[in-house]
Protein backbone atom coordinates (compact mmCIF):
# COMPACT_ATOMS: atom_id res chain seq x y z
CA UNK A 1 0.00 0.00 0.00
CA UNK A 2 1.56 3.53 -0.67
CA UNK A 3 0.58 6.97 0.97
CA UNK A 4 -2.88 5.16 1.79
CA UNK A 5 -4.44 6.42 5.03
CA UNK A 6 -7.80 5.24 7.23
CA UNK A 7 -10.02 7.27 9.57
CA UNK A 8 -12.97 6.34 11.93
CA UNK A 9 -14.79 9.60 11.79
CA UNK A 10 -16.49 8.57 15.55
CA UNK A 11 -12.95 8.54 16.53
CA UNK A 12 -11.53 11.63 15.46
CA UNK A 13 -13.47 13.93 12.95
CA UNK A 14 -10.82 17.04 13.03
CA UNK A 15 -9.16 15.12 10.25
CA UNK A 16 -11.79 16.67 7.85
CA UNK A 17 -9.98 20.07 8.79
CA UNK A 18 -7.37 19.44 6.43
CA UNK A 19 -9.60 18.19 3.20
CA UNK A 20 -11.99 20.61 1.16
CA UNK A 21 -13.36 17.60 -0.66
CA UNK A 22 -15.74 14.60 0.19
CA UNK A 23 -15.20 11.82 -2.71
CA UNK A 24 -18.20 8.91 -2.66
CA UNK A 25 -17.44 5.58 -4.67
CA UNK A 26 -19.47 2.91 -6.06
CA UNK A 27 -23.47 3.29 -5.30
CA UNK A 28 -26.47 1.71 -6.97
CA UNK A 29 -29.46 2.90 -8.54
CA UNK A 30 -32.25 2.20 -10.38
CA UNK A 31 -30.19 1.52 -13.38
CA UNK A 32 -28.77 -1.62 -11.71
CA UNK A 33 -30.15 -5.36 -11.97
CA UNK A 34 -29.51 -7.81 -9.05
CA UNK A 35 -30.11 -10.93 -9.77
CA UNK A 36 -32.36 -13.12 -6.88
CA UNK A 37 -30.43 -16.70 -7.37
CA UNK A 38 -29.05 -16.32 -3.86
CA UNK A 39 -32.63 -16.46 -2.64
CA UNK A 40 -33.43 -19.91 -2.44
CA UNK A 41 -30.06 -21.09 -0.45
CA UNK A 42 -30.54 -18.68 2.39
CA UNK A 43 -34.44 -19.23 2.71
CA UNK A 44 -34.11 -23.08 2.75
CA UNK A 45 -32.69 -22.74 6.20
CA UNK A 46 -35.85 -20.87 7.05
CA UNK A 47 -37.92 -23.60 8.85
CA UNK A 48 -41.75 -23.29 6.87
CA UNK A 49 -40.35 -21.25 4.65
CA UNK A 50 -38.03 -23.98 2.89
CA UNK A 51 -41.12 -26.09 2.50
CA UNK A 52 -42.79 -23.35 0.91
CA UNK A 53 -39.94 -22.16 -1.84
CA UNK A 54 -39.50 -26.12 -2.73
CA UNK A 55 -43.00 -25.92 -3.76
CA UNK A 56 -42.22 -22.85 -5.91
CA UNK A 57 -39.32 -24.34 -7.16
CA UNK A 58 -41.12 -27.61 -8.63
CA UNK A 59 -43.53 -27.59 -11.89
CA UNK A 60 -47.34 -27.27 -9.94
CA UNK A 61 -49.88 -29.92 -10.79
CA UNK A 62 -51.81 -27.74 -12.50
CA UNK A 63 -49.03 -27.22 -14.75
CA UNK A 64 -47.61 -24.55 -13.58
CA UNK A 65 -43.70 -23.64 -14.43
CA UNK A 66 -41.35 -23.81 -11.77
CA UNK A 67 -39.81 -20.63 -10.76
CA UNK A 68 -36.33 -20.39 -11.92
CA UNK A 69 -34.37 -17.60 -9.24
CA UNK A 70 -31.78 -17.09 -11.69
CA UNK A 71 -34.33 -15.65 -14.26
CA UNK A 72 -35.55 -13.38 -11.14
CA UNK A 73 -33.93 -9.81 -10.31
CA UNK A 74 -34.50 -6.54 -8.15
CA UNK A 75 -33.72 -2.69 -8.87
CA UNK A 76 -32.68 -0.62 -6.41
CA UNK A 77 -35.21 2.02 -5.35
CA UNK A 78 -33.16 5.39 -6.22
CA UNK A 79 -33.17 7.11 -9.61
CA UNK A 80 -30.02 8.57 -10.47
CA UNK A 81 -30.75 12.21 -8.91
CA UNK A 82 -32.68 10.81 -5.70
CA UNK A 83 -28.89 8.64 -4.86
CA UNK A 84 -26.46 11.99 -6.02
CA UNK A 85 -28.70 14.44 -3.46
CA UNK A 86 -28.26 11.50 -1.05
CA UNK A 87 -24.45 11.19 -1.32
CA UNK A 88 -24.32 14.72 -1.95
CA UNK A 89 -26.03 15.60 1.34
CA UNK A 90 -23.90 12.79 3.25
CA UNK A 91 -21.03 14.66 2.33
CA UNK A 92 -22.41 18.52 2.54
CA UNK A 93 -22.97 18.21 5.95
CA UNK A 94 -19.85 17.62 6.57
CA UNK A 95 -18.55 20.63 5.46
CA UNK A 96 -17.24 18.96 2.39
CA UNK A 97 -17.59 19.62 -1.64
CA UNK A 98 -19.13 16.79 -3.06
CA UNK A 99 -17.57 14.29 -5.77
CA UNK A 100 -20.14 11.39 -6.45
CA UNK A 101 -19.21 8.47 -9.17
CA UNK A 102 -22.19 6.53 -9.67
CA UNK A 103 -21.43 2.56 -10.58
CA UNK A 104 -24.55 0.57 -11.76
CA UNK A 105 -23.80 -2.79 -12.57
CA UNK A 106 -22.99 -2.71 -16.19
CA UNK A 107 -24.59 0.60 -17.25
CA UNK A 108 -23.49 3.55 -17.43
CA UNK A 109 -27.04 5.34 -17.99
CA UNK A 110 -27.17 7.14 -14.19
CA UNK A 111 -24.03 9.01 -14.77
CA UNK A 112 -25.35 9.89 -18.90
CA UNK A 113 -28.77 11.20 -17.25
CA UNK A 114 -27.33 13.42 -14.78
CA UNK A 115 -25.03 15.27 -17.37
CA UNK A 116 -28.49 17.63 -17.89
CA UNK A 117 -27.70 18.93 -14.68
CA UNK A 118 -24.29 18.30 -13.54
CA UNK A 119 -20.96 18.45 -15.03
CA UNK A 120 -18.58 15.29 -15.53
CA UNK A 121 -16.22 17.14 -13.47
CA UNK A 122 -18.26 16.51 -10.59
CA UNK A 123 -20.21 13.72 -11.52
CA UNK A 124 -18.34 11.53 -13.82
CA UNK A 125 -19.68 8.63 -16.05
CA UNK A 126 -18.72 5.23 -14.92
CA UNK A 127 -19.50 2.11 -13.89
CA UNK A 128 -19.44 -1.07 -12.13
CA UNK A 129 -17.97 -3.83 -14.97
CA UNK A 130 -18.88 -7.30 -14.17
CA UNK A 131 -15.97 -9.26 -15.51
CA UNK A 132 -16.05 -13.21 -15.29
CA UNK A 133 -12.15 -14.51 -15.12
CA UNK A 134 -10.61 -17.90 -15.01
CA UNK A 135 -14.09 -19.81 -12.93
CA UNK A 136 -14.77 -16.80 -11.04
CA UNK A 137 -16.16 -13.46 -11.26
CA UNK A 138 -14.65 -10.06 -10.84
CA UNK A 139 -15.86 -6.46 -10.43
CA UNK A 140 -13.99 -3.71 -11.54
CA UNK A 141 -15.13 -0.18 -10.68
CA UNK A 142 -14.40 2.15 -13.99
CA UNK A 143 -14.85 5.72 -13.34
CA UNK A 144 -14.79 8.84 -15.44
CA UNK A 145 -15.15 7.16 -18.73
CA UNK A 146 -14.40 10.37 -21.51
CA UNK A 147 -17.55 11.85 -22.95
CA UNK A 148 -15.91 11.25 -26.78
CA UNK A 149 -15.88 7.45 -26.07
CA UNK A 150 -18.24 5.98 -23.37
CA UNK A 151 -20.57 4.57 -24.89
CA UNK A 152 -18.02 2.45 -27.01
CA UNK A 153 -16.37 1.51 -23.87
CA UNK A 154 -18.97 0.27 -22.13
CA UNK A 155 -19.83 -2.01 -25.22
CA UNK A 156 -16.83 -3.25 -25.41
CA UNK A 157 -17.23 -4.06 -21.79
CA UNK A 158 -20.84 -5.48 -21.94
CA UNK A 159 -19.26 -7.80 -24.92
CA UNK A 160 -16.64 -8.88 -22.78
CA UNK A 161 -18.85 -9.61 -19.92
CA UNK A 162 -21.34 -12.05 -22.52
CA UNK A 163 -18.53 -13.67 -24.00
CA UNK A 164 -15.75 -13.46 -21.52
CA UNK A 165 -12.23 -14.52 -22.65
CA UNK A 166 -9.24 -14.01 -20.04
CA UNK A 167 -6.43 -13.76 -22.45
CA UNK A 168 -8.54 -10.13 -23.87
CA UNK A 169 -8.55 -8.73 -19.99
CA UNK A 170 -5.22 -7.25 -19.81
CA UNK A 171 -5.88 -5.28 -22.95
CA UNK A 172 -9.04 -3.75 -21.98
CA UNK A 173 -7.29 -3.16 -18.69
CA UNK A 174 -4.37 -1.73 -20.21
CA UNK A 175 -6.41 0.31 -22.59
CA UNK A 176 -8.72 2.17 -20.19
CA UNK A 177 -5.56 2.74 -17.51
CA UNK A 178 -4.20 4.75 -20.57
CA UNK A 179 -7.05 7.80 -20.47
CA UNK A 180 -5.25 10.04 -17.97
CA UNK A 181 -8.89 10.91 -16.46
CA UNK A 182 -9.84 7.57 -15.96
CA UNK A 183 -10.01 5.30 -12.50
CA UNK A 184 -9.48 1.53 -12.67
CA UNK A 185 -10.91 0.07 -9.01
CA UNK A 186 -11.01 -3.79 -8.45
CA UNK A 187 -14.09 -3.68 -6.15
CA UNK A 188 -14.28 -5.86 -2.84
CA UNK A 189 -11.65 -8.28 -3.98
CA UNK A 190 -12.79 -10.79 -1.81
CA UNK A 191 -16.17 -10.78 -2.32
CA UNK A 192 -17.06 -14.21 -3.65
CA UNK A 193 -20.04 -14.10 -6.60
CA UNK A 194 -23.14 -16.73 -6.43
CA UNK A 195 -22.37 -19.73 -8.06
CA UNK A 196 -18.32 -19.45 -7.85
CA UNK A 197 -16.90 -21.96 -6.35
CA UNK A 198 -14.40 -20.95 -3.19
CA UNK A 199 -11.48 -22.41 -4.97
CA UNK A 200 -11.43 -20.58 -7.63
CA UNK A 201 -11.73 -17.33 -6.58
CA UNK A 202 -8.18 -17.03 -5.36
CA UNK A 203 -6.90 -18.36 -8.56
CA UNK A 204 -8.04 -16.07 -10.46
CA UNK A 205 -6.74 -13.60 -8.43
CA UNK A 206 -3.57 -14.78 -8.60
CA UNK A 207 -3.68 -14.62 -12.12
CA UNK A 208 -5.11 -11.27 -12.13
CA UNK A 209 -2.30 -9.96 -9.94
CA UNK A 210 -0.17 -11.44 -12.34
CA UNK A 211 -1.35 -10.79 -15.28
CA UNK A 212 -2.93 -7.18 -14.99
CA UNK A 213 -1.24 -5.53 -11.70
CA UNK A 214 -0.11 -2.52 -13.65
CA UNK A 215 -3.40 -1.35 -15.01
CA UNK A 216 -5.02 -1.86 -11.67
CA UNK A 217 -5.05 1.95 -9.78
CA UNK A 218 -6.46 0.62 -6.60
CA UNK A 219 -8.41 -1.69 -4.25
CA UNK A 220 -11.70 -1.10 -2.71
CA UNK A 221 -12.60 -1.09 1.23
CA UNK A 222 -15.63 -1.71 1.25
CA UNK A 223 -18.53 -0.07 3.40
CA UNK A 224 -21.04 -2.91 3.32
CA UNK A 225 -18.19 -5.90 3.94
CA UNK A 226 -16.98 -6.84 7.50
CA UNK A 227 -13.92 -5.27 8.53
CA UNK A 228 -12.39 -8.54 8.68
CA UNK A 229 -12.67 -8.67 4.83
CA UNK A 230 -11.70 -5.27 4.72
CA UNK A 231 -7.99 -5.97 7.08
CA UNK A 232 -7.06 -8.56 4.04
CA UNK A 233 -7.55 -6.07 1.27
CA UNK A 234 -5.26 -3.62 2.84
CA UNK A 235 -2.96 -6.57 3.61
CA UNK A 236 -3.36 -7.39 -0.38
CA UNK A 237 -2.75 -3.65 -1.40
CA UNK A 238 0.67 -3.35 1.00
CA UNK A 239 1.93 -6.74 -0.68
CA UNK A 240 1.02 -5.22 -4.43
CA UNK A 241 1.69 -1.50 -3.17
CA UNK A 242 -1.66 -0.13 -4.22
CA UNK A 243 -3.63 2.48 -2.49
CA UNK A 244 -6.68 1.71 -1.21
CA UNK A 245 -9.90 3.51 -2.05
CA UNK A 246 -13.23 3.79 -0.50
CA UNK A 247 -16.30 2.09 -1.78
CA UNK A 248 -19.65 2.49 -0.60
CA UNK A 249 -21.40 -0.17 -2.13
CA UNK A 250 -24.65 1.46 -1.68
CA UNK A 251 -27.95 -0.44 -3.20
CA UNK A 252 -30.63 1.30 -0.79
CA UNK A 253 -31.13 4.28 1.38
CA UNK A 254 -28.11 4.37 3.61
CA UNK A 255 -25.47 6.97 2.52
CA UNK A 256 -22.04 5.39 1.79
CA UNK A 257 -20.28 3.77 5.04
CA UNK A 258 -17.06 5.31 3.50
CA UNK A 259 -15.92 7.73 1.34
CA UNK A 260 -12.12 9.25 0.50
CA UNK A 261 -11.43 13.08 1.86
CA UNK A 262 -9.35 14.95 -0.63
CA UNK A 263 -8.05 18.41 -1.86
CA UNK A 264 -8.86 17.33 -5.74
CA UNK A 265 -11.56 19.85 -7.20
CA UNK A 266 -12.36 17.60 -10.15
CA UNK A 267 -12.95 14.29 -9.93
CA UNK A 268 -9.63 14.10 -12.82
CA UNK A 269 -7.82 15.43 -10.19
CA UNK A 270 -9.01 13.18 -7.73
CA UNK A 271 -8.09 10.10 -10.18
CA UNK A 272 -4.78 11.52 -10.76
CA UNK A 273 -4.34 11.64 -6.66
CA UNK A 274 -5.22 8.22 -6.18
CA UNK A 275 -2.65 7.24 -9.35
CA UNK A 276 -0.02 8.64 -7.89
CA UNK A 277 -0.62 6.72 -4.83
CA UNK A 278 -2.27 8.89 -2.51
CA UNK A 279 -5.50 8.32 -0.69
CA UNK A 280 -7.23 8.64 2.97
CA UNK A 281 -10.63 7.05 3.32
CA UNK A 282 -13.22 7.86 6.13
CA UNK A 283 -15.13 5.67 7.59
CA UNK A 284 -18.38 7.10 8.65
CA UNK A 285 -20.65 6.30 11.99
CA UNK A 286 -23.03 3.79 10.45
CA UNK A 287 -20.01 1.44 9.38
CA UNK A 288 -20.31 0.87 13.37
CA UNK A 289 -23.64 -0.08 13.18
CA UNK A 290 -24.45 -4.17 13.86
CA UNK A 291 -24.18 -5.75 10.14
CA UNK A 292 -27.18 -7.95 10.63
CA UNK A 293 -29.30 -3.97 11.68
CA UNK A 294 -27.70 -2.37 8.17
CA UNK A 295 -29.07 -5.11 5.87
CA UNK A 296 -32.63 -5.60 8.20
CA UNK A 297 -33.24 -1.41 7.33
CA UNK A 298 -31.54 -1.80 3.45
CA UNK A 299 -34.35 -4.53 3.04
CA UNK A 300 -36.82 -2.30 4.29
CA UNK A 301 -35.68 0.59 1.80
CA UNK A 302 -36.30 -2.20 -1.10
CA UNK A 303 -39.79 -3.38 0.20
CA UNK A 304 -41.53 -0.07 1.25
CA UNK A 305 -43.02 2.62 -0.80
CA UNK A 306 -42.09 5.31 -3.09
CA UNK A 307 -44.88 7.42 -3.79
CA UNK A 308 -42.87 9.83 -5.12
CA UNK A 309 -41.61 7.22 -7.94
CA UNK A 310 -44.43 6.67 -10.01
CA UNK A 311 -44.69 3.67 -11.93
CA UNK A 312 -42.03 2.04 -9.34
CA UNK A 313 -44.04 2.66 -6.10
CA UNK A 314 -44.32 -0.99 -4.87
CA UNK A 315 -41.71 -2.88 -4.31
CA UNK A 316 -43.19 -5.32 -7.00
CA UNK A 317 -43.08 -2.52 -9.21
CA UNK A 318 -39.21 -2.72 -9.05
CA UNK A 319 -38.62 -6.75 -9.09
CA UNK A 320 -38.50 -8.57 -12.41
CA UNK A 321 -38.82 -12.00 -13.92
CA UNK A 322 -37.71 -12.85 -16.83
CA UNK A 323 -40.18 -14.97 -19.00
CA UNK A 324 -39.68 -17.84 -21.63
CA UNK A 325 -40.25 -15.34 -24.28
CA UNK A 326 -37.24 -13.59 -23.08
CA UNK A 327 -38.90 -10.28 -21.66
CA UNK A 328 -38.53 -9.32 -18.08
CA UNK A 329 -41.90 -8.17 -16.31
CA UNK A 330 -42.30 -6.60 -12.88
CA UNK A 331 -44.03 -8.57 -10.38
CA UNK A 332 -47.11 -6.68 -9.80
CA UNK A 333 -47.80 -7.38 -13.76
CA UNK A 334 -47.21 -10.88 -13.29
CA UNK A 335 -48.82 -11.02 -9.99
CA UNK A 336 -51.57 -8.47 -10.13
CA UNK A 337 -53.69 -8.70 -7.18
CA UNK A 338 -52.81 -12.06 -6.29
CA UNK A 339 -49.37 -11.76 -4.31
CA UNK A 340 -48.50 -15.13 -2.67
CA UNK A 341 -49.91 -15.13 0.93
CA UNK A 342 -45.59 -16.04 1.82
CA UNK A 343 -43.91 -13.20 0.27
CA UNK A 344 -46.90 -11.07 2.01
CA UNK A 345 -46.11 -12.21 5.64
CA UNK A 346 -42.51 -12.29 4.99
CA UNK A 347 -42.35 -8.51 3.96
CA UNK A 348 -44.28 -7.66 6.80
CA UNK A 349 -42.06 -9.19 8.67
CA UNK A 350 -39.45 -7.17 7.38
CA UNK A 351 -41.64 -3.81 8.37
CA UNK A 352 -42.29 -5.00 12.02
CA UNK A 353 -38.62 -5.64 12.67
CA UNK A 354 -37.53 -2.14 11.00
CA UNK A 355 -40.19 0.43 11.56
CA UNK A 356 -41.14 -0.44 15.45
CA UNK A 357 -40.04 -0.50 19.07
CA UNK A 358 -38.65 -3.86 18.01
CA UNK A 359 -35.73 -2.27 16.07
CA UNK A 360 -34.57 -0.83 18.92
CA UNK A 361 -34.41 -4.30 21.05
CA UNK A 362 -33.31 -6.06 17.98
CA UNK A 363 -30.23 -2.85 18.24
CA UNK A 364 -29.21 -4.08 21.97
CA UNK A 365 -29.31 -7.59 21.28
CA UNK A 366 -26.96 -6.81 18.40
CA UNK A 367 -24.87 -3.78 20.37
CA UNK A 368 -21.88 -5.88 20.95
CA UNK A 369 -22.02 -7.29 17.65
CA UNK A 370 -20.53 -3.95 15.61
CA UNK A 371 -17.64 -4.17 12.93
CA UNK A 372 -14.57 -5.01 15.48
CA UNK A 373 -12.59 -2.51 14.41
CA UNK A 374 -8.72 -1.80 14.98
Amino acid sequence: MKDGKIRFLWQDASVMRNFRTGVCLHGHTLHSQECLDFLPRYLHHVPGVSQMVRRYQQPGRDAQAAIDFSRAYWTPPLTPSSALRLERTQIGNLALAPLVSLTDHDSIEAGLSLQVTSSRSEVPVSVEWTAPYENSILHFGIHNLPAAGDRSWMAAMAAYTSAPSAACLPDMLRALSAIPEVLVVLNHPFWLEEGVEKAAHPRALERLFRECIDWIHAFELNGTRAWKENAETIALARTHSRPIVSGGDRHACEPSACINLSNAGTFAEFAAEIREGHSTVAFMPQYREPMALRILQTSWDILRRYPEYPGRTQWTDRVYYRGEDGTARPLSMIWKDRVPWMVTGATGMVELFATTKLRSAIRLLLMNQGEILP
